[in-house]
């Protein structure tokens, strides 16, 4: 999973990094082992100028993570699966629940008003949130800044909703 900090990429964004050959051919041949930019050039078929451009894009919309001690890339495994499970939280499963419509690219675009979509729309927030993990003020604000402009608010809202529990001097929060 990544770091709260960076949102998990879209169904949309990974498509979008494979549109082009010379990434799906990266994809492939680090699929089939190979680690370094020259392995990835020589089985893909590829110069290894072109290679470490279409390395570094799948490493950018975490396809690929690059190590840089050892200067190797590998396959992040469950990104595809984290994906597909948050775009399938966002359409609802039951012919969609109206919580989708509130996002656009990766982003809350307003808070609903309607109690039920408000609460699907709020878990979907709270899964940045580890469960068991105490986080500070500052840390709650940036994930909620990440989600929506009105960090504030947000935050605020998953409170309300017991989403999210602030300790008694304010300071840390745990998922609820």
């Amino acid at each position: 999973m990544p770091p709260a900090d960076q949102p998990q990429p879209s169904c949309r964004d990974l498509v979008g990094a494979l549109a082009q050959s010379d990434r799906r051919a990266a994809y492939a041949a680090l699929a089939l082992g190979a680690t370094t930019v020259a392995e990835v050039a020589e089985r893909a078929g590829l110069r290894p100028p072109a290679t470490a451009v279409a390395l570094q894009r799948l490493a950018n919309v975490r396809i690929a993570s690059f190590d840089p001690e050892k200067h190797t890339y590998g396959l992040i495994d469950d990104t595809f699966q984290l994906a597909v499970q948050a775009e399938a939280r966002l359409a609802g499963r039951a012919g969609g629940d109206g919580a989708g419509a509130y996002f656009r690219r990766g982003r809350l675009t307003s808070i609903p008003g309607d109690k039920t979509v408000r609460s699907r729309v709020l878990e979907v927030v709270s899964d940045s949130f580890e469960p068991g993990v105490s986080y500070p003020e500052a840390k709650v604000n940036a994930i909620c800044g990440e989600w929506f402009d009105d960090w504030v608010t947000l935050r605020r809202a998953l409170v309300d909703e017991g989403m999210l529990r602030r300790d008694k001097s304010g300071a840390s929060y745990e998922r609820g």
